[in-house]
């Protein structure tokens, strides 16, 4: 086992040699590709193997079941995309040296949007690939674990970031008074869901989203799919690209009604708070770069 995360639980090592053992055991006509580059997240590590492909190892609990119950779902809803996702393409089992369900998908190539910003052009791609993944869900579908969560049963959350965004500075030394964003908050969470519920990708980290010299490259990771909210997935998309480049998604995703706009603000503001007081400096420069133009531009109310 590994060291303790900031959450405190205990992180599985995956060294190459048991990615290596797990494939040829349970894929064996996969086990001449080379196990190469190694992505280490939160929750997980992704190998690449060969050119095409990548494992998708859970380091803690939990996670892998939800590889499961998104892998079923995604072989049916995703043979419609015409955008490069990481969907996955064979699922692996715990064995005595892993304890957790885990997959293969494919790999998408390129950078990712938290290291390699969008520039303007990739606004509509990326509004064209959420219009594909919004279709609606039918009512027995799994709800994904955010997008799936009203926006008022993330109050505790809420109120754990804006303490911590309190005492947080920001990259120019900077700090933001998290009382400016409340009132935006609490008119988002008293708005309804005036939409049936939808396919989501439930956590559209910009960690997940491909970036190809600035330009929308595909999303990676889609363990999170499931039914919700698709103003999640919308805020999620708007802090990869500027305010003035929104108009331009929207253009290819589809316009949102008002309650949906407020919405998509509310989990815009949750977002951008875990990312400006993240540990991460990819996602805490991104979430300060985000803040400071909500400020600038005097959008609060």
């Amino acid at each position: 086992m590994g060291g303790d995360p900031e959450d405190g639980t205990r992180r599985v090592e995956i060294s190459d040699e048991l990615a290596a053992a797990l494939v040829r055991e349970q894929h064996p006509d996969l086990a001449e590709l080379d196990i190469s580059r190694r992505y280490v997240f939160d929750d997980h590590l992704t190998i690449r193997l060969g050119d095409d492909l990548c494992l998708n190892l859970p380091t803690v609990p939990g996670l892998g079941d939800a590889m499961v119950s998104a892998a079923e779902w995604l072989d049916l809803v995703s043979a419609e995309w015409s955008f490069p996702a990481g969907t996955p393409v064979r699922l692996g089992e715990p064995t005595a040296d892993y304890p957790f369900p885990w997959q293969i998908s494919h790999w998408v190539p390129g950078s990712n949007a938290a290291i390699l910003p969008f520039m303007k052009e990739a606004a509509k791609p990326l509004g064209d690939a959420l219009r594909q993944v919004h279709t609606t869900a039918p009512a027995w579908a799994p709800a994904s674990e955010e997008a799936g969560t009203p926006l008022s049963r993330h109050r505790k959350t809420w109120h754990i970031l804006t303490a911590l965004l309190r005492d947080a500075i920001g990259p120019r030394g900077n700090r933001i008074d998290p009382a400016l964003l409340s009132v935006r908050w609490e008119k988002a969470v008293d708005t309804v869901i005036d939409s049936p519920s939808r396919w989501t990708h439930g956590n559209l980290d910009p960690r997940y989203v491909v970036s190809n010299r600035g330009l929308f490259g595909g999303i990676g990771s889609w363990w999170t799919f499931g039914a919700g909210d698709p103003a999640a997935d919308i805020a999620a998309a708007f802090l990869l690209i500027h305010r003035d480049d929104e108009a331009a998604f929207l253009e290819s995703y589809g316009q949102v009604s008002r309650a949906t706009r407020e919405r998509i603000a509310g989990y815009w503001l949750l977002r951008v708070l875990r990312y400006a007081t993240s540990s991460n400096p990819f996602l805490w420069r991104l979430g300060w770069a985000r803040l400071d133009e909500l400020i600038r531009l005097g959008d609060l109310d």
